[in-house]
């Protein structure tokens, strides 16, 4: 029936634009539509339109894109052209070169592989430099310089004419059929463009897709149907250390945390849900929580392989039978020694079922101090000196009454040491600078002191000891240290037959006939009494 005096329900539309123009804007406004219209009373229009606009360009709307890494890897994409545009003699060669850019740094790289020629072709198709000019001017002209609204929509068609590929909406899927681990979408009358696809679920996580609404194989550009597949994909893991600058021996503490999968058959025995740490440098020690949903469990088991020290953290109790924790954050925390001197690396790995959901990593550094022994003059370089380092400054040690102790060490080689771990055979507090040199490695952030305790053969020890060392926490890289230390050259008598041993001799000898005359005179004496 054409007329029908019930009210027929529509569904509620909502509108959103992605905004990537040259022009500094918000990470989102709302646009309207009334305020193209001319204002000539003061009225409400009878026909209304808002939108959300969105800014997609690098740098904005951060959380959107931290779940929509498609998204910032496109806004990477605009960003690294409109650069090459800058600098490039033609467009072509811009494009060429943006796209080279961003393979090799993987971005979009399996899209632009795939679609490079529809990509390139599309873009200078629909970018007409003098066009795009020329409605920048116009533009101007019409709405003069005023900032506002109006600016920021005129900029919007502008980018809309630079770049096909802005123009982007949310689309609602016309058809949608469903199968196990994926549903079908199909798209239509949608305008001709490139498109960021996402899905959701409570239970299963999807990798966003691009949809391409264009005909490549027609002469102008035609719109066309689009038919996606949303398949599940892996959820996110992630790892973080309380600390990534160490010294060896020292506690760290890590979390892992991912999502609790989903599985096809929720009740069958074969389930498997498990956390994989691989350490390099690490002896994990022991988990202190894990927790589902926010809510700590103890539904878990551990298993420790000391060939490698990988650390395994079985879930499989918490799976159940009916996908209850599908989709919860599942976090783990837990405790580890840093056993290497030249920091550590380790990688967590979630399972599901023998696959490999999700993968992150964690690195730590530490910090080392060469010393180099010579003599007074500066460059020769000393054999055989001995030291103590303290981890505090010259006068903290020196003080009266400082409870200050040597750190102790596991030789290496000769001149290299490491620092101890607690109780590890082997430990000495001595150290032995062999060849002139001395490195002592894993050491940790602060201020350190070389105490010389004895001095190379023929020279006496600086009792001053070296210039307090200072290492500075670095969370990328580690960090070498060096400093030096001079030892004065002892005196020495002169050489037997020089002309001090005859000087010595003749003085001796007055001594030896004085004292013969003085007896002799004395006896003499003592007769004639």
């Amino acid at each position: 029936m054409i007329y029908h005096e019930k009210r027929v329900r529509l569904p509620k539309p909502k509108y959103i634009v992605f905004y990537n123009g040259t022009k500094k804007q918000p990470d989102s406004m709302e646009l309207k539509l009334s305020d193209c219209f001319e204002n000539t009373d003061n009225e409400a229009p009878c026909l209304e339109c808002t939108a959300t606009m969105l800014n997609i360009n690098y740098g904005h709307n951060q959380e959107l894109m931290k779940h929509c890494r498609r998204l910032e890897e496109y806004s990477i994409f605009v960003q690294c052209v409109r650069e090459y545009i800058q600098s490039e003699p033609s467009v072509e060669d811009a494009l060429e070169k943006a796209i080279d850019t961003c393979i090799h740094q993987d971005v979009l790289a399996d899209f632009l592989k795939k679609h490079r020629a529809e990509v390139t072709n599309m873009i200078l198709t629909t970018y007409d430099k003098d066009l795009y000019e020329k409605t920048l001017k116009e533009d101007a002209r019409e709405e003069g310089r005023a900032e506002g609204l109006m600016e920021g929509r005129a900029e919007i068609r502008a980018e809309l004419n630079e770049f096909k590929l802005l123009n982007k909406y949310l689309l609602t899927p016309i058809a949608q059929q469903h199968s196990k681990g994926e549903t079908e979408v199909t798209f239509r009358n949608v305008p001709v463009g490139a498109y960021v696809v996402t899905a959701s679920g409570t239970k299963i996580a999807y990798a966003p897709m691009v949809a391409e609404t264009y005909n490549s194989g027609a002469t102008y550009m035609q719109a066309k149907d689009v038919k996606l597949v949303a398949k599940s994909t892996g959820y996110d893991v992630k790892k973080d250390a309380k600390d990534n600058f160490v010294k060896r021996g020292q506690e760290v503490v890590f979390t892992i945390t991912t999502t609790f999968p989903s599985f096809d058959v929720a009740n069958s025995a074969d389930n498997s849900f498990k956390i994989i740490d691989t350490p390099t440098g690490l002896d994990i020690t022991k988990v202190t929580s894990v927790t589902i949903g926010g809510a700590e469990t103890t539904s878990y088991t551990t298993n420790k392989n000391n060939d490698n020290g990988e650390y395994t953290i079985d879930l499989k109790d918490a799976i159940g039978n009916s996908n209850a924790n599908a989709g919860k954050t599942v976090v783990v925390t837990y405790k580890a020694t840093v056993t290497a001197d030249n920091g550590y690396s380790n990688t967590a790995n979630a399972y599901r079922n023998n696959t490999v959901m999700g993968s992150d990593d964690e690195k730590g550094f530490t910090g080392n101090i060469t010393l180099t022994k010579f003599a007074e003059n500066g460059s020769t370089i000393l054999e055989g000196a001995e030291f103590k380092l303290y981890k505090a400054t010259k006068d903290e040690v020196k003080a009266e009454g400082s409870t200050v102790t040597a750190l102790s060490f596991i030789k290496i080689s000769d001149g290299v040491y490491k620092l101890a771990l607690t109780g590890e055979a082997g430990a000495t507090d001595t150290l032995v600078a062999t060849n002139g040199t001395l490195e002592v490695k894993g050491l940790d952030e602060g201020t350190y002191w070389f105490k010389e305790t004895k001095a190379p053969e023929g020279y006496s020890i600086n009792a001053d000891g070296t210039e307090n060392v200072t290492i500075t926490e670095n969370n990328t890289a580690h960090v070498p240290m060096r400093t030096s230390l001079k030892d004065t050259k002892l005196s020495s008598l002169p050489s037997t037959g020089g002309i001090g041993t005859t000087i010595f001799t003749i003085a001796g000898c007055v001594i030896m006939i004085a004292a013969a005359g003085l007896f002799f005179a004395s006896r003499k004496k003592s007769d004639n009494k």
